[in-house]
């Protein structure tokens, strides 16, 4: 009989019935997944296996935990819920649930298995406007879900006063293990304190590209949902600005102001830009180059 890989025989008791399995590649070296393509009895499947000590040393994840209380070894357990709620959000295809685990001990990691989808990974070289006006849909979709506390996407429960003093002190506590430059993080400390929103909504803290499945050049699928939360839409536009090119951007902003007002980024992009290259979010290692990328929106 073949087994799940890495899980234990508790883990696998109730999980379809193996026919094939095998592993694929990672896509980065620190990558917090172990992925598998599985043949069972009930069709293809996926199957993404936590790795506990990358989550550990990830600055994104440390981020995650620090201003949203995400630990993802223990989450996955409740992303039942995750998927439930962007799949009924979002007109894109989000796999079908199957099973998933929190991490109880080393024998049992954090898993979670869903229903492979058709398709190949967006290349972020090969986007098209078919493919922007899906992303600006799809966003527009997860913004018109608001909510008036943040964190969890299964479970907001911090109050809108607490964003500006948690995105504070997550600033102070990524930056001090990178080298930072004082003149940078003292004015975007101060600019912290006077931060504030009253409405949240489902963001994607790690939008990429390669987060998509596209067929026939058409986005089609939204495969890892692994760092949803209830947060600032503000903070999703200041990662478009680096997702998107110029023209990208134009784009975007024709179909996205169809449904919504795109929000003014002034007061929140220079504290945002440093969040997200404090989590790594794109790779970026040079920080006056990723706080002085152009502005789109």
């Amino acid at each position: 009989m073949v087994s799940y890989p890495l899980l234990s025989a508790t883990q696998q008791h109730n999980l379809p019935e193996l026919i094939q399995v095998s592993a694929l590649p990672a896509m980065y070296e620190d990558s917090t997944h172990q992925l598998w393509h599985c043949d069972t009895v009930d069709g293809e499947m996926m199957l993404k296996v936590c790795n506990a000590d990358n989550v550990k040393n990830s600055s994104f994840w440390q981020g995650m935990k620090s201003l949203f209380d995400v630990d993802l070894t223990q989450s996955l357990g409740q992303f039942n819920q995750v998927y439930q709620q962007l799949s009924q959000l979002s007109s894109l295809v989000v796999p079908e649930f199957i099973a998933a685990d929190c991490a109880s001990k080393p024998s049992s990691p954090a898993f979670i298995l869903t229903q492979f989808e058709l398709g190949t990974m967006v290349d972020s070289k090969q986007v098209n406007n078919d493919m922007i006006m899906s992303l600006a849909e799809h966003i527009s979709q997860c913004h018109q879900c608001e909510n008036t506390q943040w964190g969890e996407l299964y479970n907001a429960k911090k109050s809108a006063d607490e964003w500006g003093y948690k995105l504070h002190s997550t600033l102070m506590l990524l930056a001090k293990s990178q080298n930072i430059p004082s003149e940078i993080l003292g004015d975007i400390g101060n600019q912290t304190k006077l931060i504030s929103s009253e409405k949240f909504v489902p963001v994607m803290i790690d939008l990429r590209w390669d987060q998509f499945l596209q067929q026939d050049d058409k986005l089609t699928a939204l495969v890892d949902l692994d760092a949803f939360v209830y947060a600032p839409k503000e903070l999703e536009f200041v990662l478009l600005e680096y997702l998107l090119n110029e023209q990208q951007a134009t784009e975007f902003k024709q179909y996205y102001q169809q449904k919504q007002q795109i929000p003014d980024l002034s007061a929140v992009r220079a504290p945002y830009r440093l969040l997200f290259f404090l989590m790594n979010v794109l790779g970026e290692t040079d920080v006056y180059l990723w706080m002085n990328t152009a502005k789109k929106f």
